[in-house]
């Protein structure tokens, strides 16, 4: 009995929606991460050795101290951040704009949050806002 009403309350967590939204979201960013970690490990960093016409950057020493794993791994960091950016932020971004996804928001006067267009009070500071066409009571 005790069993069967810890699964029952297992299923109840699992089963939320906040739940299955963070598992979609974590299963998606692994994939997101791995397209990413391709981009770089093919294009950004051959391009980069390359330019420094060298392939075997990640062995450089310093005196005594190994600063080419360093670099590596910095360079590896910018890289994948420009990536990202440029694919991830700019590309939804000018995927918004074509659906028309970029004019059903409006910004709070008050608080400069993104509010629904509809909105008469902001979700984040409470405030109640005009909306273009209805008078405010």
């Amino acid at each position: 009995m005790k069993a069967q009403r810890i699964l029952g309350e297992f299923e109840a967590f699992a089963l939320r929606g906040n739940v299955l939204d963070f598992v979609m979201a974590v299963v998606i960013g692994g994939a997101i991460g791995r397209i990413v970690t391709a981009c770089v490990d093919g294009i950004v960093m051959p391009t980069f050795a390359f330019w420094l016409k060298e392939t075997q950057w990640e062995r450089w020493t310093l005196w005594q101290w190994r600063i080419g794993p360093v670099l590596s791994a910095v360079f590896d960091f910018l890289a994948k951040a420009l990536v990202m950016y440029l694919f991830i932020t700019k590309g939804v971004g000018a995927l918004r704009r074509r659906q028309g996804g970029g004019d059903n928001v409006r910004t709070c006067p008050f608080c400069r949050e993104a509010i629904h267009p509809e909105a008469v009070r902001c979700s984040h500071c409470g405030s109640q806002v005009p909306v273009p066409g209805i008078p405010l009571e």
